[in-house]
């Protein structure tokens, strides 16, 4: 943005408007060449779990990656679920959708709103509900169980350690959601943390394995799947063909059927 215009605008509001615009336009979320037509469809119990597939990412030029996004849908039976949808091109509409946080590559509007039916329910932080209020909506309480007509879900923490990008403080959320007696935990971007140790009876866990600053890395994805030991663990939130989905694999117990939405390397 030139200083020109910061000349001509003249009250401390529209310049934070000004900036936020600048800012948006520097980032793109789009369709990766690399995404095949339809992601596998991982079964579970009575629930089919697939993913949107890749996205190409691009922040202010200075990053440009085919990613891996937390974008997944589940189906059980008559109902439809997504969480984080991103880029989506299916058409069936939601029954409900999960939001894990707000940051660009988890809650996406042009998504939800995509998806949204007069019925479906949004579940996902305050900061988000707050701008759903004329929808369907349950806020994310991290602890709090909530049964809903078709299913149950419990809140889960989901929190950085060391890095600021997910405090503790900022209470984003993970979900475990149960669908008849499959038990999904939908991770969240979050690191290995004490709150893992009390999740009991997972089906499956749905796991980031990124770069291990603002998500845990493959080998501290590993080891919390093995503390959670669901029957299946998926990973996703990762930059495609640097060999991640090996090194989780690798590290995960042998009793875990570790599967993937696509093969990348």
């Amino acid at each position: 943005m030139s200083n020109n215009l910061f000349r001509k605008i003249s009250t401390p509001g529209i310049i934070f408007i000004a900036v936020i615009v600048s800012f948006s336009s520097c980032i793109s979320i789009t369709k990766s060449t690399l995404r095949e037509p339809i992601s596998r469809v991982i079964d579970a119990g009575d629930c089919q779990i697939s993913s949107s597939g890749a996205v190409y990412m691009n922040f202010f030029g200075m990053i440009k990656a085919d990613f891996m996004p937390s974008s997944v849908k589940i189906a059980c039976k008559d109902i439809v679920i997504y969480c984080d949808p991103l880029v989506v091109e299916d058409t069936s509409k939601a029954d409900y959708i999960f939001i894990t946080h707000n940051h660009l590559d988890h809650f996406s509007k042009t998504d939800i709103n995509q998806l949204i039916k007069p019925q479906t329910v949004l579940i996902a932080p305050e900061n988000i509900t707050n701008k759903y209020k004329h929808v369907v909506h349950h806020t994310a309480k991290i602890g709090a169980e909530t049964e809903l007509e078709k299913i149950r879900f419990k809140v889960i923490a989901s929190y950085n350690l060391k890095s600021k990008m997910h405090t503790k403080c900022d209470n984003f959320v993970g979900y475990v959601i149960t669908c008849d007696n499959t038990r999904i935990y939908i991770a969240g971007d979050t690191d290995f943390i004490p709150e893992m140790k009390d999740l009991k009876n997972i089906s499956v866990a749905i796991v980031p394995i990124g770069e291990g600053k603002t998500a845990m890395d493959p080998e501290s994805a590993s080891e919390a799947v093995n503390l959670i030991n669901p029957k299946i663990a998926i990973p996703v939130h990762y930059y495609l063909n640097k060999n991640r989905e090996q090194r989780f694999l690798e590290k995960v117990n042998k009793s875990i059927e570790v599967r993937l939405f696509q093969d990348y390397n």
